[in-house]
């Protein structure tokens, strides 16, 4: 079977991370597959594999009719029998190339997100309808995803989810006698640094000790550098920028922190089970859905910013306790989370169509 992934960009974001992998592990199942990104970037993806970039320059490209038929002919000439596509604009460029396929291929849509928080008016909805109808396939990352498609859009496509699967980090956490509370994630509106900082700054007024560690690239960067500065937090707050194997810069005590505003499953709370790092996240999306299988995470109401502080002062102020919890729930998130396993999941969702 030959396989075509397209990813948005080589950059260090869950969705393109987890394509790489599964990409990679899919060779090692003895099938063809070949990477495509429609932007170019420099993040060193984990796929051994070429890398083949469209080399879009900005968001009007994926519209420009000579790209389309740039990559038309990358499928013809590589024979893909699937392509799938992988969040960011992956998903409408496919469907707008697929018109100068010669042989079309079963084309797929890997759901890693929530489709109803970006649509702004009737005509996006429509939109993004006559897309789904260039599909011969849909997968959501969560049950909650899944929902909204199907409420949003009910497109008559086989629909299954897949949750996201990963390598375990190998890596050995030391121990450092002050506290970070790490966030990893682009700096984009949906992760909501903003508030993330707001609730980190009353915190240290309330007498929660420890350091905020962003980890992470995106257009919103370089604001969030200057609230920093500008709230005058910066040897209490840590910018940096995206970091190819952020849990190997990790130490205990840690504790990961998730205030965003919407979310599929992201892969970086699946890493900090498989850890056994304390989390306090927002319990949206399909992060909810993880709460019956790992009792460790600790969600707090979404916007409940008063909730999120007292949680990070319990924490503080109970760590151990927290890290003990967290611990127990180590060997059920390496299986629940393991790659191979949704490899063969994948696999069998692509022989039904």
């Amino acid at each position: 079977m030959k396989i075509i992934f397209l990813i948005h960009k080589q950059q260090a974001r869950g969705q393109e991370i987890f394509a790489s992998q599964l990409a990679q592990e899919l060779t090692t199942q003895g099938l063809e597959v070949k990477l495509v990104c429609l932007y170019s970037g420099l993040f060193d993806l984990p796929f051994e594999g070429e890398i083949q970039s469209l080399g879009l320059k900005s968001s009007k490209a994926v519209w420009n009719p000579k790209k389309w038929k740039e990559f038309a002919k990358i499928v013809s000439a590589f024979d893909a029998e699937i392509i799938q596509a992988n969040g960011g604009d992956t998903f409408k460029f496919l469907a707008l190339a697929s018109f100068f396929f010669i042989k079309k291929p079963k084309l797929i849509f890997n759901n890693g997100g929530v489709m109803s928080y970006y649509l702004r008016n009737d005509f996006q909805k429509q939109l993004n309808s006559f897309f789904l109808s260039r599909m011969n396939g849909l997968v959501s990352v969560s049950k909650y995803s899944k929902s909204d498609i199907e409420n949003t859009f009910n497109p008559k496509l086989p629909h299954q989810v897949i949750t996201i699967g990963i390598h375990i980090p190998e890596v050995q956490l030391v121990g450092h006698q002050k506290l970070t509370w790490l966030h990893i994630g682009g700096f984009t509106p949906e992760k909501n640094h903003f508030s993330l900082i707001e609730i980190f700054q009353k915190a240290l007024n309330l007498g929660v000790g420890g350091h905020l560690q962003l980890v992470g690239d995106g257009p919103l960067m370089q604001e969030i550098e200057r609230m920093v500065r500008e709230k005058n937090l910066q040897s209490q707050i840590s910018v940096q920028g995206a970091v190819p194997a952020p849990w190997h810069i990790v130490s205990i005590p840690t504790v990961l922190l998730l205030p965003s505003l919407i979310e599929g499953m992201p892969a970086v709370i699946s890493e900090a089970l498989c850890l056994g790092i304390p989390i306090i996240s927002y319990g949206i999306g399909g992060i909810q859905e993880l709460k019956k299988e790992f009792p460790s995470l600790i969600l707090i109401d979404p916007n409940d910013d008063a909730g999120f502080i007292e949680a990070m002062n319990s924490v503080y102020n109970n760590y151990e306790e927290y890290l003990r919890m967290s611990r127990k729930d180590i060997e059920k998130a390496k299986a629940f989370f393991n790659l191979k396993k949704k490899v063969f999941e994948f696999l069998n969702f692509y022989s039904q169509l």
